[in-house]
């Protein structure tokens, strides 16, 4: 019998290697988590739904037995786990951030909602690294947290109880993750789709950057360079800039710099 080409056959083999992909460069970050059973639980949430990137910054007791028994068959995202300082260091090659957070800040980021926030990094994560963050249990992601973020994202709950635990809002994104990698068709067209953002170290040498060129120029003060530089990030990130549009103010601070 000769060999015959299946196209159905080959689409769908391409299809599950995109998803792997996709999979792959998402990157789960918990920020100082306190029990290291939620640091088990969320790797069990996150193998459930075919993520398995998990990131942890300064967290206060791990590596720990409890963490590696609520894992159950996730113990192999605890052997990996990469830990980290800072949420700078997490997320720095990463060309979208989402902070999971119900609070409004001083500083503070464009809203998705569950959906939005899964399409966004489903579609990005095809060619780049990009990352969800998670806050500690206590208190959620700080201010100097979020400035690493892009976007923020609120899983709505009900305003009688809206405290989710850790490892529970990790499964529900995640699952919007992995639900929209099933079907083969995005649900919408987010206006960010075929722009490349900046990647968090990208953004974060254009403020330097700033920063230096406002201080030379008496516009603001060396000592207090923190509320005047907050409204600036605000602007720029509610701008979703673009990582052409970065470079392009880099050079004008830069021709700035030179006169």
């Amino acid at each position: 019998m000769k060999g015959y080409f299946c196209p159905v056959f080959f689409t769908s083999i391409s299809k599950r290697v995109e998803t792997f992909i996709v999979l792959d460069n998402i990157r789960i970050i918990l920020v100082r988590a306190f029990h290291p059973g939620n640091i088990g639980s969320a790797a069990r949430a996150m193998k459930n739904m075919g993520i398995t990137s998990l990131y942890l910054v300064d967290p206060t007791q791990f590596p720990n037995p409890e963490a590696n028994k609520l894992a159950c068959n996730a113990v192999d995202l605890i052997d990996n786990v990469t830990i980290v300082d800072s949420v700078y260091e997490a997320c720095k090659d990463c060309r979208v951030v989402i902070a999971s957070t119900a609070r409004v800040r001083n500083f503070d980021l464009p809203e998705l909602n569950p959906q939005e926030s899964a399409e966004l990094l489903n579609h990005h994560a095809k060619e780049a690294s990009v990352a969800l963050l998670f806050g500690p249990e206590r208190m959620g992601l700080g201010n100097d947290d979020i400035r690493y973020a892009h976007y923020r994202v609120m899983i709505p709950t009900s305003p009688l109880y809206p405290s989710l635990n850790l490892a529970s809002a990790v499964q529900m994104l995640c699952y919007e993750i992995y639900k929209q990698q099933l079907s083969s068709v995005v649900t919408s067209d987010h206006h960010l789709r075929g722009q490349i953002p900046p990647t968090t170290e990208e953004l974060d040498l254009l403020y330097q950057h700033l920063q230096k060129i406002l201080i030379k120029s008496d516009f603001i003060m060396k000592k207090h360079p923190g509320k005047i530089m907050d409204k600036i990030r605000t602007f720029i990130t509610r701008s979703e800039i673009r990582q052409q549009e970065v470079s392009i103010l880099r050079g004008i601070l830069s021709a700035i710099e030179k006169r």
